[in-house]
């Protein structure tokens, strides 16, 4: 059947939106060109449909007209942004793809770099759909893309009709594959029945008429009205209430101890986890992305622990019905790993889990005095001490300059300073500032009884006087940013001394006023008294590392004699 015909208004479809019947027809057309069934079209803002496209990798390899064949992009939702004759904004943000099928990962990427602001789906796809990109990785959810699903028919007659494709595809009617649509067991049973008796194969030998493709499809199914089709342009809000992890440790056998990390989609490994939605159980969802990151049925073994990011880690076992892994719905790599040895022990969550059950590693056990420190920053909500990746930077520098003055600039709650004191050697001494009267306090009750460390009240640049240091650890925003000031701060270093500055990068996503540069980077970096490196202490914090050089080195010429 073309897909300019509608829908037969004497039908028991005649209620499906034009639009939807016209997607349905595309994917027919796809399943009797010997592709998967699934079609996808593109509406303007009034519902017409402009743009349309069906999967053809099973057909003839090509591009011509606009359609990809026999290649592995020769999905439908491309093929519809393909078939477009262009796309102008902002008359484009009101157009919305509608697809049989929930668009895979290549097809959602395609989507979110249109100009199109709304795609609709009928099947879900628990093995490969991927509309969580449009709304949960945070570049895409900026451009507040819209996902919504079919009419209820579309959906059972899409589901259907996809899995019947994949049935004579898989041959396999219990594959792990097929077995993840067992979310869907009246559509699962219809389409086994469906093609065991090889109808709907009986229907594409002869072309048969969408309408008598769709009876046999719903042949026995029941449904609710559903509204219309809606095109209108409205951002997605996030509706996450909390985020919720799991940890899986292995209980016998050789993984025992070991805990199940997922492959994280921007790199590394960590706990499976995913968001909360409103009404949903947090342990539920933790168990649920067990299942569709890591493949693994699970059950909860206890209470959860609160990550401090607010994410709650349940502990949990492979379930003894279903202790083998089975295939990640989501395709991602998954791996049994160590949690208490390095460098896994050193994982954020990781670590607060172990810390949490009193395991944690001899080697990342926290100094007495940071532990101390870091309970006062709790207890008072303060939020800005030096993060325990850049304490740790601060402890092996001390430990390099036996016998040196150190000077921080920026007490808090005496986190940084009790870092630097559990690295500095006997002879050494620290000098701590901070212009607020509540932390100075705070800070000097935590390091008292150390005579190797003063704690002062004051404004940062009176702890200068107090120089030269060997090394300064800038930990206040005005003695980061205010880098006119630099000249004092260098004048406060002996020569070779380094200069430390914390969170002072600059974001992944660059804000608007730093797209012409950062000045304050610029100094540092154009200096001629300092020599300067960007160190990476965690995957998402830098140290910057500015060493004082002395002016006048040997030029290259002298360099050569001395070599």
């Amino acid at each position: 059947m073309s897909a300019e015909r509608k829908p037969d208004q004497t039908s028991r479809f005649s209620s499906i939106p034009t639009a939807w019947y016209a997607a349905l027809a595309e994917a027919w057309a796809a399943y009797c060109s010997s592709s998967y069934p699934i079609g996808a079209v593109i509406v303007d803002g009034a519902g017409n449909v402009i743009a349309r496209g069906r999967n053809r990798l099973g057909e003839a390899r090509g591009a011509e007209g606009g359609q990809i064949g026999g290649h592995d992009l020769a999905h439908a939702e491309i093929n519809a942004l393909l078939n477009l004759a262009e796309k102008p904004r902002p008359e484009a943000y009101s157009w919305t793809l509608l697809t049989t099928v929930e668009p895979c990962p290549q097809c959602a990427g395609a989507i979110a770099m249109s100009s199109i602001r709304a795609v609709q789906y009928a099947a879900p796809d628990p093995w490969a759909g991927c509309t969580r990109l449009l709304t949960d990785d945070p570049y895409v959810a900026k451009k507040g893309i819209s996902v919504g699903r079919a009419p209820e028919v579309v959906q059972a007659a899409a589901l259907r009709l996809v899995l019947v494709g994949l049935l004579e595809a898989e041959h396999n009617p219990f594959s792990p594959f097929i077995k993840t649509f067992e979310l869907y067991p009246e559509d699962l049973n219809a389409a086994r029945a469906l093609h065991a008796s090889g109808a709907v194969a009986a229907l594409r030998a002869r072309a048969a008429e969408v309408d008598e493709v769709l009876s046999v499809l719903l042949e026995g199914w029941t449904g609710v009205a559903t509204e219309p089709l809606t095109t209108h342009y409205s951002p997605l809000t996030d509706d996450r209430t909390g985020r919720a992890c799991v940890w899986i440790e292995q209980e016998s056998g050789q993984h025992r101890g070991h805990i199940l990390m997922t492959e994280r989609e921007s790199g590394g490994w960590t706990l499976p986890g995913g968001g909360i939605h409103p009404g949903e159980d947090a342990g539920a969802a933790a168990v649920w992305e067990a299942w569709e990151e890591c493949g693994a049925v699970v059950e909860l073994a206890g209470d959860p622990v609160l990550l401090t990011e607010g994410t709650l880690c349940f502990p949990a076992r492979l379930h003894p019905d279903h202790p083998e892994l089975h295939s990640s719905p989501e395709r991602r790599a998954r791996a049994w790993i160590n949690p208490r040895a390095l460098p896994w022990a050193d994982d954020k969550q990781v670590r607060e889990v172990l810390a949490a059950r009193n395991q944690t590693p001899p080697a990342l056990t926290l100094p007495p005095r940071v532990a101390h420190a870091l309970a006062e920053a709790e207890r008072l909500n303060f939020d800005r001490s030096c993060s325990l990746d850049t304490g740790r930077v601060l402890r092996t520098l001390a430990a390099t300059r036996p016998g040196a003055r150190f000077a921080e600039l920026g007490s808090g709650t005496g986190v940084g300073a009790a870092w630097l004191l559990s690295g500095m050697s006997v002879g050494a001494h620290l000098l701590t500032i901070d212009s607020d009267p509540e932390w100075t306090s705070v800070a000097r009750e935590v390091l008292k009884g150390d005579a190797c460390v003063t704690a002062l009240h004051g404004d940062w640049q009176d702890a200068l006087a107090y120089g030269p240091f060997d090394l300064i650890f800038s930990d206040c925003a005005p003695a980061k940013r205010e880098t006119e000031q630099l000249e004092s701060l260098l004048d406060a270093l002996k020569p070779g001394g380094m200069l430390v500055l914390d969170n002072f990068s600059p974001p992944a996503l660059l804000p608007p006023v730093l797209y012409g540069g950062d000045p304050e980077r610029e100094r540092l970096w154009s200096h001629p008294r300092l020599s300067c490196t960007e160190v990476a202490v965690s995957a998402q914090k830098r140290v910057i590392l500015a060493v004082r050089i002395e002016q006048g080195s040997p030029d290259e010429g002298q360099a050569e004699q001395l070599l």
